[in-house]
């Protein structure tokens, strides 16, 4: 019976959360669409675009968040660096790892360039990383053009990780504009 119960609240909950009027979906497409669209900062010598990506870790109440930053020289296609910033209470040592797309590939592991009481900040110079086991260069730029998301994977001091997605789509078309 209490089975049965279980089922016909979890039914009740769902089919609320699916029975929104149209006007709700479009706020929640509207907001998804603001929350992955990057600020652009134009300066002189090109353009920084900044992204700030937050999340909520499993039986967390704070929300802490990814930064993204990819700035462009106008003079040249590719980015001068991709950095991406989170909370120092991460293993400082495993760096942080990227995948792509469906996430079959092998996450592609980058360094902290440094960290301190606050954060913890990786920088990809010219949209290029070191694969350490093949020690090629792996094009994480054109990645960020070839898919349509990113997953950024982290693991914390007490043993949890954290999986962010950031969808691409934005990215594109924004930095194509530049």
């Amino acid at each position: 019976m209490k089975k049965i119960l279980t089922i016909i609240v979890t039914l009740t909950i769902s089919t609320a959360a699916f029975s929104q009027s149209e006007a709700d979906i479009k706020k929640m497409v509207d907001v998804a669409v603001k929350m992955f669209t990057w600020d652009i900062e134009k300066v002189d010598r090109g353009a920084l675009m900044f992204l700030d990506v937050p999340y909520q870790r499993d039986n967390q109440d704070s929300v802490e968040y990814l930064t993204l930053t990819v700035a462009k020289d106008k003079k040249h296609k590719r980015p001068e660096f991709i950095s991406m910033i989170v909370p120092s209470n991460v293993v400082k040592s495993n760096g942080i790892f990227l995948t792509f797309g469906n996430m079959d590939e092998e996450p592609t592991r980058v360094h902290f360039e440094r960290c301190d009481d606050e954060i913890c900040t990786a920088r990809i110079i010219g949209g290029f990383v070191m694969d350490e086991e093949t020690n090629e260069k792996v094009d994480i730029f054109q990645k960020f053009l070839d898919n349509d998301h990113v997953y950024f994977l982290f693991i914390y001091s007490d043993g949890s990780h954290k999986s962010v997605a950031v969808p691409l789509s934005s990215f594109k078309e924004q930095y194509g504009n530049l």
